[in-house]
């Protein structure tokens, strides 16, 4: 009897602890959308699914070439600890690619990209 208990407890300690294993903050909302065309955004906002340590994320926004096409860095939306910003310069036609990485509050890294189009 005792070897089951300690055999669910144990059951219960790992299933509690599962979804921290693979807790990420994966990006939700971002603006421009991935893969649009459209007009320049002034402004690039990434949203993630979970709060994330500004001082560990950035946004970076890099021209068809791999140049960047920003001079500013990235900053946290005031009040909103999901959410990113990255003030553009005027952006020329062309692809663009926006790159983040964050480090979510429990400590995960993550990265990634994602491109939209000025026309």
């Amino acid at each position: 009897m005792h070897r089951l208990r300690k055999l669910l407890a144990t059951a219960l300690f790992l299933l509690a602890a599962t979804p921290m294993a693979f807790a990420h903050a994966h990006p939700t909302v971002s603006t421009p959308k991935p893969d649009s065309i459209g007009p320049a955004p002034k402004v690039i906002s990434v949203t993630f699914s979970e709060a994330i340590e500004p001082k560990f994320s950035s946004l970076k926004l890099v021209d068809a070439a791999g140049k960047s096409a920003d001079s500013n860095a990235s900053r946290p939306k005031p009040g909103d600890a999901k959410t990113l910003l990255l003030d553009v310069p005027s952006l020329a036609p062309g692809a663009y690619t926006v790159q983040w990485s964050n480090v979510s509050t429990d400590g995960h890294k993550l990265s990634g990209e994602y491109k939209f189009t000025v026309k």
